[in-house]
């Protein structure tokens, strides 16, 4: 076994030279790792493009995260930058961002972007996961991107991260999850810097971060690494063609074993929040009559339900969306919210959480219609469209087929 201080050093070192452009962490190239992640175009633009080429995340943090105007957001291994810009749009001028990374070129990389992007609710400190330089209760959300995995000491990042949340505050952690890695992987310093060697199980992520203290821990999506991905993911510490690795693994042989999920948990106490997730048949008679009493269309709701996300708090449902697929293409629906719910940022919250799902279920273009919310759907990334460019099998939708009258916008937004 490796000990802490030799997985740290090739870390930091790793890191070091992805900045300088010279190697990549946690994934080969930034095309690969925004499909992977399920950024969305809307959300890059305008950013520096430094710190676009600079991310190399295994998922989008806050693409279920409810961070809303104001709060305080703490990203844990902040790299270059591109949460903590993402973050610091959501959280407005009132508001503050702080990114720890404990890599000097990496920061010195995401203070240079944060001042090309104007911004100046954000700050960066020189620190690790597991001594925060942060304040005991001092955040409002914790956000992380393919970090947690490469310390040698989860317990520990855990526990802090729970002391520095507030009372109610709430996480949400992209990160890598493995089953029955081979020990050649976990003794390899590359596969850990590659963010392998350090992954653990779903099942062991979710149990750590309740014995430190959370509630509400759910894994809020998932996404399985193919052979190609995770010989991409893994550099030299993998083989392809059963050739070529330190550690004598073959990338075929860690299909299926290794994926990147997301983890939503609260601190408990405060007011909390909702939490975003899939949705099921035991949902359905909620969702429905939170349709109804919205006065939106129901029919269809029952087929699609495995394709719905639900908000839910206090035992009850507080939103819903969906979609319905087909092939490539989706129709985004019934996005409601319960009257005494809204104004807390839930809506975007389960739309931006419906475009990641789409995105990793292969959806390449989104459709919707809309009497009530074209500029909000403006400001998510769609444009309006004709009717006629829909492809024909979702014009069979009994949305297009009578619930939503003629007078509806159809809009369209590429993934």
């Amino acid at each position: 076994m490796r000990s802490d201080k030799e997985i740290k050093a090739a870390v930091r070192a790793r890191y070091a030279q992805a900045v300088q452009g010279q190697t990549g962490c946690c994934g080969p190239s930034a095309s690969v790792t925004f499909q992977v992640a399920g950024y969305g175009a809307d959300e890059l633009q305008g950013l520096p493009q430094e710190a676009v080429v600079g991310a190399f995340g295994c998922g989008n943090p806050l693409a279920f995260a409810g961070v809303e105007p104001g709060q305080v957001v703490l990203d844990i291994g902040s790299g270059a930058g591109i949460d903590c810009l993402l973050a610091a749009e959501r959280v407005g001028p009132a508001g503050r961002v702080i990114g720890v990374d404990m890599t000097p070129e990496m920061l010195g990389r995401a203070e240079a972007n944060a001042a090309a992007a104007g911004h100046t609710n954000v700050e960066f400190r020189l620190g690790e996961a597991e001594r925060l330089p942060v304040a005991d209760a001092s955040v409002d959300w914790i956000i992380s991107n393919c970090v947690i995995n490469l310390s040698p000491d989860k317990p520990t990042v855990f526990r802090e991260m729970h002391r520095v949340l507030r009372e109610g505050g709430r996480l949400l952690v992209a990160d890598v999850v493995a089953e029955e890695l081979p020990e050649p992987v976990r003794a390899d310093l590359t596969a850990w810097s590659s963010c392998l060697a350090g992954a653990i199980s779903e099942r062991e992520y979710v149990a750590g971060l309740e014995a430190a203290g959370f509630v509400d821990v759910r894994v809020v999506s998932r996404l399985p690494y193919e052979a190609g991905q995770i010989a991409a993911l893994a550099g030299a510490s993998v083989a392809t063609c059963g050739c070529g690795a330190a550690s004598g693994v073959r990338a075929e042989d860690l299909a299926g074993k290794v994926r990147s999920a997301s983890f939503s948990a609260r601190k408990p106490g405060g007011a909390g929040g909702p939490t975003v997730r899939a949705a099921g048949a035991a949902d359905l008679p909620a969702v429905l009559a939170l349709l109804e009493e919205a006065r939106l269309p129901t029919a269809g709701v029952a087929e699609h339900v495995a394709d719905f996300l639900v908000a839910e708090e206090a035992g009850g449902i507080a939103g819903a969306v969906g979609m319905e697929r087909a092939g490539e293409f989706a129709l985004f629906r019934s996005l409601v919210v319960r009257p005494d719910a809204r104004r807390r940022g839930i809506a975007e919250r389960l739309f931006r959480g419906l475009e990641t799902i789409a995105r990793a279920k292969g959806v390449a273009r989104a459709y919707l219609l809309t009497e009530t919310l074209e500029a909000r759907c403006r400001a998510w990334g769609f444009t309006r469209a004709p009717r006629e460019t829909v492809p024909t099998a979702l014009r069979a939708s009994p949305e297009f087929t009578g619930c939503c009258p003629s007078s509806a916008a159809l809009m369209v937004k590429d993934l």
